[in-house]
C-alpha cells in the first residue's frame, strides 16, 4: 500500500475511534418504520373521529404504515389532547384536535393541563366547516334580516340553544349578537343534539351548528336555514347566503380541525409528517368524502397553520370575554 493510501485509511480508522462519523452513524431510519396513532379526543362517531376515518385509508398508503385511530374523550377533548402533549416526540403519536382544544378552551377553562402554543408541535389543519344559523318554523322568519328584525322586536326574550357555556354555538352567536347589538337569550345544554331537539320541538327559537349536523334536518323541512357563517356559500346549500354578505361584512367563524405533535419535534420531521397528510388530504377520494359531507380539505404548511392557530385563539379568547363568560 502506498503511503498516501495508508495515510488515508488511517485517518478514517482514527475519525470512527473518536466519533468523528458518529452523526452518520446515529441517523434515525426513515419514518414511520411502525404504526402511527391517531389520538382524536372526541367519541367515535361524532363529526371530529368522523373526518379522522374518512383521512385515514389515504395517510395509511401515503406513509405505508397503519393509522391506529385512538378516541380519548372527555374534558372538554383534554383528555386526549393533553396525552399527546406529554407524549415523546418521534412522530408516532399524533393529534386530531381543532378549534375547541387550541383557541376556545383557554378562553372558557380557567386551569387547563396543556398550553396550545407551548406544548404542541403544529403540522397542518386538515378541515375547516362552516356553521349553519337554523330557526324553527315556528318563529316564521326565512332570512337574516327578518331574523334580526324579530329579535329586535322582542329584545331579551327569544333564545337560542348551545352545548354549554363557551362552547362553539353560543361564542360564535355572541360575537355576531355583539356585533349587531342583539338582546337574546343563551339556553346551554349538555350537547348540541338535546339544544337541536329543542329547536325541533318549539321550546328554542334557534341555534348554530355544523352544517352536516343540521342538513339532514333542513332538507327534511323541520328547520329553516337563515344564514351560514364562513366568506363564501356553501356548495351544499348554495341558496343560503353568508351571514358576511347579508349582516356583518367579513363575519367567518367556522369549525377547524389540524394534526398535531408533542413538543420539541424537530422541523424536519414536522415537514415530513406535513407532507403525508397534505397528500392525503388532497386525494380526490378524501377531498369528494369531506365535501360531500360539508366539510373542506385545507392542508396547509406548517408555518401556516402555525400563524393561523395563534390568530384563532387571539379570536375566541376575545370572544369569550366579550360574552362575559367565567372560565370554570
Amino acid at each position: 500500500m502506498s503511503p498516501i493510501a495508508f495515510r488515508s485509511v488511517a485517518a478514517v480508522a482514527v475519525a470512527f475511534a473518536f466519533g468523528l462519523t458518529a452523526p452518520v452513524l446515529a441517523q434515525s431510519p426513515e419514518y414511520p418504520v411502525k404504526p402511527v396513532r391517531l389520538v382524536v379526543p372526541y367519541p367515535p362517531a361524532g363529526s371530529v373521529d368522523f373526518i379522522a376515518r374518512i383521512v385515514q385509508p389515504a395517510a395509511q398508503e401515503a406513509m405505508r404504515q397503519n393509522v391506529v385511530i385512538d378516541n380519548r374523550p372527555g374534558a372538554s377533548a383534554m383528555i386526549g389532547s393533553a396525552l399527546v402533549a406529554k407524549a415523546v416526540p418521534d412522530g408516532y403519536t399524533l393529534l386530531l384536535g381543532g378549534v375547541q382544544t387550541h383557541a376556545m378552551n383557554p378562553g372558557v377553562i380557567k386551569v387547563m393541563p396543556y398550553d396550545s402554543i407551548r406544548d404542541f408541535t403544529p403540522i397542518t389543519q386538515t378541515t375547516r366547516a362552516n356553521w349553519m344559523l337554523v330557526a324553527g318554523p315556528a318563529m316564521g322568519v326565512k332570512t337574516p334580516a327578518e331574523l334580526v328584525a324579530a329579535i329586535r322586536a322582542r329584545p331579551d326574550r327569544l333564545t337560542y340553544a348551545s352545548s354549554g357555556s363557551g362552547s362553539a354555538a353560543h361564542l360564535a352567536f355572541s360575537m355576531l349578537a355583539a356585533e349587531l347589538k342583539l338582546g337574546v337569550i343563551h339556553v346551554p345544554f349538555k350537547g348540541i343534539a338535546q339544544g337541536i331537539s329543542e329547536v325541533l320541538g318549539g321550546q328554542i327559537n334557534f341555534v348554530m351548528s355544523d352544517q352536516s349536523t343540521l342538513l339532514p334536518h333542513v332538507r327534511a323541512g323541520k328547520l329553516v336555514p337563515i344564514a351560514m357563517t364562513g366568506n363564501a356559500r356553501s356548495t351544499l346549500v348554495p341558496e343560503v347566503p353568508t351571514i358576511a354578505e347579508t349582516l356583518v361584512p367579513g363575519f367567518d367563524v367556522q369549525a377547524w380541525q389540524g394534526i398535531w405533535a408533542p413538543p420539541g419535534m424537530t422541523a424536519e420531521l414536522a415537514g415530513r409528517i406535513n407532507a403525508i397528510w397534505v397528500k392525503a388530504l388532497r386525494s380526490p377520494d378524501v377531498a369528494e368524502k369531506l365535501r360531500a359531507s360539508g366539510v373542506d380539505p385545507v392542508g396547509s404548511s406548517v408555518p401556516e397553520f402555525s400563524a393561523f392557530i395563534r390568530r384563532e385563539l387571539d379570536r375566541w379568547v376575545g370572544a369569550a370575554r366579550r360574552a362575559n363568560v367565567e372560565p370554570e
